[in-house]
């Protein structure tokens, strides 16, 4: 790693945007006084934290990012599911390269404008592990400008079962709480909330459930192979018009920044 090249350095990110939409429900049923599931009642604050390099899969979700796109990078995933940067947790395992995070911290708070229904968030965010898990088992070779990876969209019905009895198990927790709450505000949002619920997740019907996931996966699977297919091509095109003509480009000039142990973070070329 002494002699690796950092091609992604970022700052540590934190507030509620880094918690899962699972764990608000969870958070929202165990409040009896909070009416709405939209509403944020704690707020965290990340307050212990140090620079790092590494190569591990580690999380890239930071406040700013820089780059090292000297020559060329991975193309970010073409998806709406919110997990388009998941392909550099994978790209930056292999030899050579690093990520690091430098001794910074930006909050984040979660904003609930332009978003969608707590209930289609969280069925955004069980969609994106199963995409997650299966193209994490199936990588079979890294290179410079992107990953391969034998998934095609199979979705098996174990895999819609194993997602549906989790929520299912959510859904019968939101009931029996609208069924023991005194407040009536409270408990026409949590009914309400238990129908979205149902509504989403398609009623709960493994089969159903199973055949709407595989389009929206297929689709999705199909546009990640297609852009990892064409985008060293476009890159190839980029070299090609810089040789006759530069691209429009600005020299950056940080600061060197260096770690607790003297480990210089600032290696990414301008």
């Amino acid at each position: 790693m002494n002699n690796a090249i950092v091609k992604i350095a970022q700052t540590f990110r934190t507030g509620t945007n880094d918690i899962d939409t699972l764990d608000f429900i969870h958070m929202y049923l165990n409040d009896q006084n909070q009416i709405s599931p939209n509403d944020l009642n704690d707020f965290y604050v990340l307050t212990n934290f140090r620079p790092v390099i590494t190569n591990k899969n580690w999380r890239m979700d930071c406040g700013v990012a820089g780059y090292d796109n000297q020559l060329g990078l991975p193309p970010f995933f073409p998806t709406r599911l919110r997990f388009e940067d998941y392909i550099y947790r994978i790209w930056i395992q292999q030899e050579g390269i690093v990520a690091a995070h430098v001794d910074a911290v930006q909050n984040h708070i979660r904003n609930n404008y332009m978003r969608n229904p707590l209930a289609s968030e969280l069925f955004n965010e069980e969609i994106c592990s199963l995409l997650k898990k299966k193209i994490k088992s199936s990588v079979y070779h890294l290179d410079d400008l992107g990953i391969k990876f034998d998934y095609s969209g199979e979705v098996t019905l174990q895999d819609s079962e194993e997602i549906l009895e989790k929520i299912s198990a959510i859904h019968k927790q939101v009931v029996k709480a609208s069924m023991s709450t005194q407040n009536e505000e409270r408990k026409l949002s949590l009914q309400l909330f238990a129908e979205n619920l149902s509504r989403v997740f398609y009623g709960f019907e493994p089969d159903f459930f199973q055949q709407n996931v595989s389009r929206i996966i297929d689709d999705v699977i199909s546009q990640f192979h297609g852009s990892l297919e064409i985008w060293p091509t476009l890159v190839e095109i980029c070299y090609f018009y810089k040789d006759k003509k530069d691209l429009p480009q600005i020299r950056v000039k940080n600061k060197k920044l260096k770690s607790r142990n003297g480990t210089n973070l600032s290696q990414i070329q301008p």
